[in-house]
């Protein structure tokens, strides 16, 4: 769009917290047209398909519907920290 953006971060160390993140496979489609796919690669991301449910003893599988997609869209699971890392490198990457 010719936007020129500003990055200003307050501190670049990688957030040291237990937090994991599940990216939906839409969400995953968005990085992709983005041209940002490459952000989940090396950081130990799992590749989703849908959801286990439990209940009263009982279960049943929830798939994503994703036959109409390529073959690696899925959701991704993955630990915060490193997948903002990877979106600062893909960042300070760009002129």
């Amino acid at each position: 769009d010719g936007r020129t953006v500003h990055v200003i971060e307050r501190d670049l160390s990688e957030p040291d917290r237990i937090v994991g993140e599940l990216l939906q496979p839409g969400g995953y489609l968005r990085l992709i047209e983005l041209g940002l796919e490459d952000c989940v690669e090396e950081i130990d991301a799992q590749r989703v398909f849908g959801y286990a449910l439990y209940k009263d003893g009982k279960n049943t599988k929830l798939s994503y519907p994703l036959k109409k997609y390529k073959v690696d869209v899925s959701g991704r699971s993955f630990h915060n920290g490193r997948f903002i890392q990877r979106m600062r490198e893909k960042a300070s990457s760009l002129s």
